[in-house]
């Protein structure tokens, strides 16, 4: 493209931002800045066409407006999710969509220069005629699949499963948290007969919850079988990946990567956070970007056939089905993959459209069919709605924060009897990933920029040996690039290690990336010092905690046994009678902890005495707070093992805004029957609008529950 063509693109660029900033809705702005579009490309045509350019030029301009238009979209205030006038309740809001999606677009730029500048040079690509990429024959390949399970169960599983039997010294024992009764509640309602995930919500996929429950039933329904149980799919989880690493980079980049889990953030630090960390939620976006890389730039005789794309595409349906991070993510992995690798695979323009159809049409229907199954079809449109809502308030910044865990430094400066003293005092302990998160954002950029450059330009007159690092270096760049982006939506030390799944290899892979395929120059040194500046850090950082799992490997042999006989001692105790110390826990010598709680009695009684005035019945909880035992409502609809009558047990956890919380007073009030618990520090609202909401030949009865304390009234609706 000439200097003509760029500068109306640039003024059609600039129109737009302005645009953005004088209008506040995303319909204005859609109609201002579909007609600067337009004008620009018509602009852009007429010019190329008299220079007799061709159609170059313009379809170069449409990926550069078409890309500063979606980001204004995007990134466009007011949020599209929150009408205007409502309220975030509960939880805070940071709108960061315009960086993030600046990220995302600058990173989506980057692919689509390079699609064009390879379509325009028309330079041949060469691809790989062995579908085995240098990987070897089927008999290595499944030995080190087993060295390398087992060196990830010893290396990260096991550290990870001794916490199922660890027994707290005269405290609850850590599996006794909020995150998993967050879920526990929601599997309590499906086992009383609610629809997944729609009568029983949670934020973490439809699949994910089917998973968790069948898993759950498996081990023992308990506070500490869903422990047990959700750690055992993390660790299967971690042994999958490294699995996949070692079949599509290689057996020493596996290894290298179960190093580099250690030195920086990465899921390793979130396998016992049994609740949020199900480790499912991303799985599939760095299966997926190490497979479409081996696809589009090794695999030649494999991509040729249907099947290959198929097989692909159903992973992603699969994946998008566990959770919605998969689904969008995967996409944009699937998306990236393709016009970054599109052009260097010796695909022509049809047989990559054919690709695309097939990735994408196998991974629509296998969703649409999982989700029927489980949920049921009738449902399908719901589950999309609820996880389309949740995920665009996330992206419009609630509950997101610049970072969620306090930190400060404070400096000191005094003149004292005429001399300047200072102090310095550094508050918070994460410093370290707070620079990594926003920092890394630089970098991912530079990485996908020498990527795309050396696939545009050098692909196809480098050596085999060299082009199969690549081919391995660009799963792991892609897939590390879009899961960032978890990272920068909400960003903590959880949020930045849970879906670095692929991080830490890219930072080990990267110094030898430069120095085999940058040119000689100040970008090469530069991009090699801080590189090796990087692995250093983090081998600094990150030394003690590899001694430490290095010192434990000795005790492997012992503590595996020891694992197998705990979770048969859980299992050994499913179908007895769910008292409620069973389900903290069914091994007596976990509960002591819990029976000794000053609020067990309290809480036993109050149950008892609730269960027997509801007779099955339906109860919505309505204050927030019982008592120290009995922190939530999701500990009480678990722990009591109650139906609730709107299907939102988790409240703080589900509804964000003033406008979630009043349909949710109205759902609940509109119930025909059922019963309301409340107490004096119950919410109002909804109260009064369940008082309210009876209307003859319907009647209330209003029970005060009294046992050791007054603990609270039970209104019912009662027919005639």
């Amino acid at each position: 493209m000439i200097a003509r063509e760029g500068l109306i693109c640039l003024a059609a660029a600039i129109l737009m931002i302005v645009e953005v900033a004088l209008l506040d809705s995303r319909g204005w702005f859609l109609l201002a800045g579909g007609l600067t579009g337009l004008a620009a490309l018509g602009l852009v045509h007429l010019s190329a066409r008299r220079r007799g350019a061709g159609d170059g030029p313009l379809l170069y301009a449409v990926g550069v407006v078409g890309a500063i238009g979606g980001y204004c979209y995007l990134a466009l205030a007011p949020s599209g999710a929150i009408a205007p006038g409502d309220e975030v309740i509960d939880w805070g809001r940071m709108d960061k969509r315009a960086f993030v999606f600046g990220y995302l677009g600058v990173g989506s730029f980057i692919a689509y220069h390079w699609l064009w500048m390879a379509r325009l040079r028309g330079a041949p690509a060469a691809a790989f005629l062995n579908a085995d990429d240098g990987l070897g024959s089927w008999l290595p390949r499944l030995l080190g699949a087993f060295a390398i399970a087992v060196l990830a169960y010893c290396w990260l599983g096991l550290p990870a499963l001794r916490g199922v039997g660890a027994i707290g010294d005269g405290t609850l024992a850590p599996f006794y948290d909020i995150h998993s009764h967050v879920h526990l509640s929601a599997l309590q309602q499906i086992r009383l007969g609610a629809v997944p995930y729609l009568e029983a919500q949670t934020q973490y996929g439809p699949g994910n919850q089917v998973l968790l429950s069948g898993l759950v039933d498996l081990v023992h329904f308990s506070n500490h079988g869903f422990f047990a149980a959700n750690l055992l799919l993390n660790v299967v989880c971690v042994i999958v990946f490294f699995v996949v690493v070692q079949q599509f980079l290689g057996f020493g980049w596996a290894v290298a990567g179960l190093v580099g889990w250690t030195l920086w953030p990465s899921p390793a630090e979130r396998l016992d956070l049994a609740g949020w960390a199900v480790l499912t939620r991303w799985l599939m976006i760095p299966i997926l970007s190490l497979w479409l890389a081996w696809l589009l730039l090794g695999g030649a005789s494999a991509r040729r056939g249907w099947l290959a794309p198929v097989l692909a595409g159903a992973a992603w349906g699969l994946g998008g089905f566990l959770s919605q991070e998969n689904l969008t993510a995967g996409f944009l992995v699937f998306a990236f993959s393709v016009a970054l690798f599109g052009p260097a695979s010796g695909m022509g323009p049809r047989a990559i459209v054919r690709f695309a159809l097939l990735f994408v049409a196998a991974g629509i229907v296998l969703f649409v069919g999982l989700v029927s199954a489980f949920v049921g079809p009738a449902h399908f449109f719901e589950v999309m709605a609820l996880a389309g809502a949740k995920s665009s308030l996330v992206t419009a910044g609630v509950s997101n924060s610049i970072w969620s865990d306090n930190l400060g430094i404070d400096l000191t400066l005094k003149v004292v009897h005429g001399r300047f003293v200072s102090a310095l005092a550094v508050s918070g302990e994460e410093f370290r990933p707070l620079l990594l998160t926003y920092g890394l954002v630089p970098l991912l950029l530079v990485v996908i920029g020498l990527l795309a450059s050396f696939l545009g330009r050098n692909w196809a007159l480098a050596d085999g040996r060299t082009r199969v690092f690549v081919r391995r270096f660009a799963g792991v760049a892609v897939g590390a690039f879009i899961l960032h982006l978890f990272a920068l939506m909400r960003a903590d030390v959880s949020h930045l290690a849970g879906p670095s799944f692929l991080l830490p290899l890219l930072l080990l892979m990267l110094p030898v990336f430069v120095w085999r395929c940058v040119g000689r120059g100040a970008t090469r040194t530069a991009m090699m010092v801080l590189s090796v500046m990087l692995i250093a850090e983090g081998a600094i950082a990150g030394w003690s905690e590899a001694a430490r799992r290095v010192a434990e490997l000795g005790a492997t042999g012992r503590d595996t046994a020891g694992m197998v006989e705990l979770y048969r001692e859980l299992r050994s105790h499913r179908g007895q009678y769910p008292d409620l110390a069973t389900l903290y826990s069914p091994i007596a010598r976990h509960q002591a902890a819990f029976r000794g709680h000053p609020d067990f009695a309290e809480a036993e009684e109050f149950f008892r005495l609730l269960k027997e005035r509801l007779n099955g019945r339906s109860v919505e909880f309505a204050s927030y707070r019982f008592d120290d035992l009995i922190p939530q409502p999701d500990s009480f609809y678990f722990f009591g093992g109650l139906r609730s009558l709107s299907g939102i047990t988790s409240p703080k956890n589900s509804l964000w805004l003033r406008s979630e919380q009043e349909a949710w007073i109205r759902k609940v009030a509109s119930a025909p029957k059922g019963c309301l618990f409340f107490d004096a520090n119950s919410n109002k609202a909804l109260v009064e609008a369940w008082m309210k909401s009876v209307m003859p030949p319907t009647t209330m009865t209003v029970t005060p529950i009294v046992g050791k304390r007054d603990y609270g009234s039970l209104a019912c609706k009662v027919a005639p």
